[in-house]
């Protein structure tokens, strides 16, 4: 608190400081820009007859003063003041800007980073990647029978999210978290439903999502009979996300295998995930020359992005510079990195000082208070937004990990009836609002 107001003190200081720059910076300028003689008129305060008499008062001259068109500058010497004034008000307000980078990222590096306890672990990984949904059952559906995937936690949720979960709606809304295991442990699956949202745009940047399943020719039979489509080892599932299903490696006990996305600059998308501490992996984690043939693409033109842990789901950028229709959407969702604090606050500090291939901050670190009983530090949590766009949410291993393995609950139960007779009164209060706003009530 005495931190964040200290800030908040320096920065008023240099608005004012700047404010007082600016004028006496003209005032100079109006001073060297004057013709020789000529004397600078004074201010005068308003007089009680008001303006006019007060204007008239400062005419006005002693014997032998000088007259009135000495008073008055040249144009040129004018429009010289004020382009001088005016380069000193934006060197300020580029000062006062960094002043205020630096500030913030001062404040985050005061807080002390929570000590690593024994079994934490030390390097980042990818916890989930966010989808959305129109219809949560034919989606949940589709995620037990085709990719076995389980229910581990849903909720309900009646505000949008703050730091836009669910995308930019401000309305009612849920998230189911699908997986194989708990979510601490392994990657997952987050699908948000929005009450009132009845479709989606589909992107051109969330290629697939590739999941190992013990039997891919029985996957495949199952999407069909479901309703889908498949294409070779790729199937394209409710609100036409795809996913490739691939063989389970044997003693691999993670389920997902990788994420892919399509990205215009390979070299830009490369240096951002760098500058976040993802490092470039060996091509042989996703499956070597057998991924390439599968994709139809070159070497030169991937890179798997990881932190190099254990049993890890990278994420693959795959360069696609001469698509015409690249465009991101609600609809490409996020992916969420579980780091170290300590590895969190540099990503976020670098995002902000260094702006690594243009990448940039969507929500600003901010802490979330947790159950006392779990006894572990606020989470911290922010947004990025990578050069293509791709959000990038990033969150603190030590408290997150504990948390979701908390929420685990693979007996909760859907109430699909109660949602339904939700989205007819969710329905109803959005008319109403329609109606009270074409009224101007």
């Amino acid at each position: 608190q005495a931190g964040a107001t200290s800030c908040l003190l320096r920065e008023a200081q240099t608005s004012i400081c700047s404010a007082g720059g600016a004028v006496g910076g003209m005032a100079m300028a109006v001073a060297f820009a004057a013709p020789r003689g000529t004397l600078l008129p004074q201010q005068t305060a308003p007089a009680p007859g008001g303006l006019a008499e007060a204007s008239a008062k400062s005419l006005a001259r002693p014997s032998g003063a000088p007259s009135v068109g000495e008073h008055v500058l040249s144009k040129a010497g004018m429009a010289l003041a004020l382009g001088v004034a005016a380069a000193r008000r934006r060197v300020h307000r580029r000062h006062a800007k960094a002043a205020r980078v630096a500030q913030r990222a001062e404040a985050v590096a005061e807080v002390a980073a929570p000590a690593v306890r024994e079994g934490q672990r030390t390097v980042g990984r990818a916890a989930h990647w966010v989808i959305r949904t129109t219809n949560l059952k034919r989606t949940v559906d589709f995620c037990s029978e085709v990719l076995s995937l389980k229910v581990l936690r849903h909720e309900e949720l009646e505000a949008g999210c703050k730091i836009t979960c669910n995308g930019a709606y401000a309305k009612p809304w849920s998230k189911t978290m699908v997986g194989f295991r708990t979510e601490d442990l392994g990657y997952c699956l987050e699908v948000t439903y929005t009450y009132g949202v009845e479709s989606y745009t589909e992107g051109s940047g969330l290629k697939h999502i590739a999941v190992t399943v013990a039997d891919v020719k029985a996957a495949l039979e199952a999407a069909t009979r479901l309703g889908y489509a498949a294409e070779g080892d790729v199937v394209t599932g409710p609100e036409a996300y795809k996913f490739r299903l691939i063989s389970q490696p044997a003693g691999r006990s993670e389920r997902f295998f990788y994420s892919a996305v399509r990205v215009k600059n390979l070299a830009k998308a490369e240096e951002f995930y760098t500058a976040i501490g993802l490092k470039v992996l060996g091509l042989g984690l996703v499956g070597g020359p057998a991924f390439l043939s599968a994709l139809g693409v070159e070497e030169a033109a991937v890179r798997v992005m990881g932190f190099g842990g254990e049993e890890e789901v990278p994420l693959v950028l795959i360069e696609d510079a001469k698509s015409p229709l690249f465009k991101l959407q609600t609809w490409e969702g996020r992916n969420l990195l579980s780091i170290p604090s300590n590895q969190l606050r540099s990503a976020y500090n670098t995002v902000i000082e260094k702006k690594p291939a243009g990448g940039r901050v969507l929500h600003k670190l901010q802490s979330e208070p947790l159950n006392k009983l779990l006894n572990v530090p606020d989470l911290e949590i922010a947004v990025l937004v990578a050069p293509e766009g791709f959000e990038v949410g990033i969150v603190s291993s030590e408290s997150f990990d504990p948390a979701v393995k908390s929420a685990y609950n693979p007996d909760a139960v859907i109430d699909y009836a109660w949602r339904e007779n939700h989205m007819a009164q969710v329905l109803e209060e959005m008319a109403q609002v329609e109606a009270l706003k074409k009224t101007g009530s």
